[in-house]
């Protein structure tokens, strides 16, 4: 491999010289300057006809001692690491399936990031739908904004993956540019700031719900930062370390006047929102044909993206990783679990689960194991517990749950945890899966998750002081019998004021 004299990185590998063609996709890193330095970096995906496959990530001007070790994530999963080595400390990862390596699932929607050991971003950024070597000025299509966007990345902080997203906009000679984040877990009030090209351009306040958003529009007079394919943002803290970055790569053609009116920009929400992942292409392509099948037939419209936004919830992956989440919590505590919590436990067991993918099963099955492991070891799970014998643990979790279990079954799991063939991880997995707890548990899990998913909120936050929306909804989703379009919640989520105000700019 060698270096690029140019500020814009190129691959080259003399292996591949006379090889067939092949299909490639990048993404631009950035990161917040290290003692005056900005460090840089590109991420490359290549798909060759032989279907060999390359993975390549590199990074310079990495203004640390050399021998520091980076780590590498694609969508929050550990891909390799990276020693630095040199002056400006550079290095590379190189990861091909010809070589028996494993390379991690990649589209235009993944996100890559370089971290140190403590878990410090240096840079990330996004794969993207531009082509290597773009114009910096993309042409608008017709009868639609100019739109160039930057996906947002960073390590984990504090337990949770940060994700943001920059919009840039141009109609006729107004110009927007928004920025947010969110799944950013710091206290509520935190200060950060954002910076276009390295250079500031304002402040991002955190909220509650680990949510923010910054918007500038020309229209409002105020001054929109100029803003061209390449350009960098980089959202740090007040030790001017890189929390979130990326580099503006993806031209986005929505002529909606609404986001999530668009088809795509939907489904894709849809992961984001209760798998708490980017879409995978066939995924993607499944739900979106689905949807743009109905043509300009408006019911079908409304019912299709009902039917799709509803089936999240129901399908085997939420099924396993939220909805499991929701009983472990019920069965331990007695009561539904908090927003902000969820969402970092969420994060742990859906790692790295796409169902249908290559191993998808096994993944999913350690990251149930390593959940519950660490649930029971919790301190407040250890200080309801911790006192009991084997029948008193069993039988709490049982009440908790609000299930009768016969006395056998309670023999058996207290017997195996006497004998050491259960753990108490494993007693609690088992409750968790009960078939009635699972039943008894089916809506009232599904309308908290409306308010977790669409209104990034718990029920009795927001414009809600207590519970009543919620059990209004529960209410009506159980004489429907489980049906959500009959209970015609799901519509009612997805149409309201609340949602859509998220996804309008």
């Amino acid at each position: 491999m060698a270096w690029a004299g140019s500020s814009r990185f190129s691959f080259v590998n003399s292996s591949r010289a006379n090889a067939s063609t092949s299909s490639e996709i990048e993404a631009e890193l950035s990161g917040a300057p290290i003692s005056g330095i900005v460090p840089k970096g590109e991420a490359e995906f290549d798909v060759e006809d032989s279907a060999n496959r390359e993975f390549r990530v590199r990074v310079e001007n990495v203004n640390l001692p050399a021998g520091t070790v980076l780590d590498v994530f694609v969508d929050g999963t550990k891909v390799g690491t990276i020693t630095l080595t040199g002056g400006l400390q550079r290095s590379e990862l190189e990861l091909k399936t010809e070589l028996g390596q494993q390379i991690p699932q990649i589209s235009t929607r993944s996100r890559v990031v370089a971290a140190t050991q403590a878990g410090v971003t240096i840079v990330a950024g996004s794969f993207s739908n531009v082509p290597p070597n773009p114009s910096p000025t993309p042409t608008p299509s017709p009868n639609s904004d100019l739109r160039i966007e930057a996906k947002l990345a960073g390590a984990a902080v504090n337990g949770l993956r940060p994700v943001g997203e920059a919009k840039f906009k141009v109609k006729g000679n107004e110009r927007e540019l928004e920025i947010e984040v969110e799944r950013l877990n710091l206290p509520a009030d935190t200060t950060l700031s954002v910076f276009v090209d390295n250079l500031k351009v304002g402040d991002l306040v955190l909220s509650p719900t680990m949510e923010t958003r910054l918007e500038f529009e020309s229209e409002r007079g105020q001054t929109v930062p100029n803003v061209i394919t390449g350009s960098t943002v980089t959202v740090v803290n007040s030790q001017g370390q890189t929390v979130l970055s990326g580099v503006f790569n993806t031209v986005e053609n929505i002529s909606m006047s609404n986001d999530i009116d668009d088809t795509m920009f939907f489904v894709e929400q849809q992961y984001r929102d209760f798998l708490g992942r980017e879409a995978d292409d066939n995924g993607l392509d499944f739900w979106k044909s689905g949807i743009t099948a109905c043509g300009d037939d408006a019911s079908c419209l409304q019912r299709t993206r009902i039917n799709t936004s509803g089936a999240f919830f129901l399908s085997i992956e939420f099924q396993n990783t939220g909805f499991l989440l929701y009983r472990f919590n019920k069965a331990s505590f007695g009561s539904m679990p908090r927003r902000n919590e969820f969402m970092i436990d969420m994060q742990a067991v859906a790692t790295g689960v796409i169902v249908g993918a290559t191993g998808w099963q096994q993944t999913l099955e350690d990251n149930k194991r390593r959940i519950a492991d660490d649930w029971v070891q919790r301190p407040a799970f250890r200080e309801r517990f911790g006192a009991m014998n084997d029948d008193q643990y069993v039988r709490a979790l049982y009440v908790n749950a609000g299930v009768q279990a016969s006395e056998s079954e309670i023999h058996d799991l207290v017997q195996g945890l006497t004998e050491g063939r259960e753990t108490r991880a494993t007693a609690l997995r088992h409750v968790a899966d009960d078939a009635a707890f699972t039943r008894k548990e089916q809506n009232p899990a599904f309308v908290l998750m409306q308010y977790f998913g669409y209104l990034h909120r718990n029920p009795d936050e927001g414009p809600d002081s207590n519970l009543d929306g919620f059990q209004f909804w529960l209410h009506k989703l159980d004489q429907a019998n489980g049906d959500f379009n009959k209970a015609e919640m799901v519509r009612a989520f997805i149409e309201s004021g609340e949602y859509r105000d998220r996804f309008e700019w």
